[in-house]
């Protein structure tokens, strides 16, 4: 082992050493020995490189490897080379061994991974009550409220990779909201990325006897406390949908599905610089077009972001006639307060009419300008590229089924499901 030379030379010879290092418990003494004789920003350079699975076995073999992969150093050293580790989507949510773990579709090496389950502080959901948890996720980092309906809120933020958790403040007006959000924003400085990120939490679910509450709050991790927003306008029931919404960067708004001011469902937009409704915004969702003389009853209405693109699903009954899955594009009229829906893509739903507790189907973005249309019992997809004009459904991809559940697994896909995740090592609670 050589002591002096520069870093990039000591990477090469150390790394070399690992290449022939068994993760076995009869490792050589002396491997261990010339490993802890390098300089920290070594050490966090060289397990840096490491293949993604590697570093949880490494984890796993010594105190040495697993004190600098849980450092800070090594997190932003990963988080340089690597800001996203892989982008997962659809997720499927399940409890195994009292755990709760998360299983992704890898879209780009169409390979299905699992990530470190949710630990202590943060619970495995009750098995008979999947929408049991309100979760929402964004740039390496989840967000969860698991407190019951029993008791007061519980938010917690964590990322998965590096095992940090948060638990947030209590709310101001505690009333488990029905909508929440997670944005976070990265910020370099140099060669340093730092990370903040901001909860808004909206409406509330009726429990019990108490009546539904309006209130809006934010929570900036800078300053560490939530502020009171403007109310959401309309009925007091204009939010009934669990859901997470999608933050349009462009017009920093955050959109969420319920029913306007004129009592009609449509697009809500919450004005995230001002902390204020817009009022006066009446967006309502596009109706199928063999259903425009029709009463159509929104059996799914589910925002979601693809490509920095809004997309809104939709699953539409016409008068028990027929059941339509829809996606339509959602654009903002540049220098003025406007919008316009442009139809993508309008298919029979196969089988029958939605179920009424339980979010049978999702759709979440796969990959750059591609949304897939995600069976959450069956586990199944249908892929459709959005830059196809127009889009062919009977040329539409299909997703690789997942591994089977091992034994004992009790399946849970939580409420909402609508959006995927990229883990990052380097984006802090």
């Amino acid at each position: 082992m050589m002591e002096g030379g520069s870093i990039s030379e000591q990477i090469t010879d150390v790394t070399s050493t690992l290449d022939n290092l068994e993760l076995k418990e009869n490792r050589s003494s002396d491997t261990l020995e010339d490993w802890n004789a390098l300089p920290p920003e070594v050490q966090d350079l060289i397990l840096a490189f490491c293949p993604f699975y590697d570093l949880f076995q490494l984890r796993a073999i010594c105190k040495s490897f697993r004190d600098v992969i849980n450092s800070k150093n090594f997190q932003q050293a990963r988080g340089r080379l690597f800001p996203r580790e892989f982008f997962l989507g659809p997720l499927v949510f399940y409890v195994k061994d009292s755990l709760w773990h998360i299983l992704g579709l890898d879209s780009k090496k169409q390979i299905w991974r699992t990530l470190p389950p949710f630990r202590n502080p943060i619970p495995a959901p009750d098995v008979d009550l999947f929408k049991d948890f309100l979760v929402a996720s964004h740039r390496g980092l989840f967000c969860v409220n698991v407190g019951k309906p029993s008791e007061a809120e519980k938010i917690y933020v964590c990322n998965l990779l590096t095992g940090s958790t948060h638990e947030l403040p209590r709310l101001e007006f505690s009333r488990h909201p029905v909508i929440l959000n997670l944005h976070v924003t990265l910020t370099k400085t140099e060669d340093i990325t730092t990370s903040s990120y901001r909860v808004i939490a909206i409406g509330s679910s009726a429990t019990g006897t108490e009546s539904l509450s309006k209130k809006t709050e934010v929570y900036d991790s800078v300053k560490g406390k939530w502020e009171t927003a403007g109310d959401v306008p309309g009925i007091d029931f204009s939010l009934n949908d669990h859901q997470t919404g999608v933050y349009c960067e462009s017009e920093n708004l955050l959109l969420c599905v319920g029913f306007m001011v004129n009592g009609i469902k449509g697009i809500l937009a919450f004005d995230v610089g001002k902390l204020e409704w817009r009022a006066d915004w009446l967006c309502p969702l596009l109706v199928a077009e063999e259903n425009t003389a029709l009463s159509v009853h929104f059996a799914i209405a589910q925002l979601v972001e693809c490509s920095g693109v809004i997309y809104l699903f939709s699953e539409q009954e016409a008068e028990r006639t027929s059941v339509t899955h829809c996606i339509d594009r959602l654009d903002f009229v540049r220098g003025g307060p406007g919008y316009t829906w442009t139809r993508k893509v309008t298919i029979p739903r196969q089988g029958y009419r939605a179920l009424l507790v339980f979010p049978e189907y999702t759709c979440v973005p796969l990959g750059e300008n591609k949304l897939c249309i995600f069976n959450t019992i069956e586990r199944t997809g249908v892929v459709y590229n959005m830059l196809d004009d127009p889009i062919n459904p009977d040329t539409s991809e299909t997703i690789p089924a997942p591994p089977p559940m091992d034994a004992g697994v009790i399946f849970h896909s939580l409420n909402p499901v609508g959006y995927a995740f990229e883990p990052s090592f380097g984006v802090s609670v």
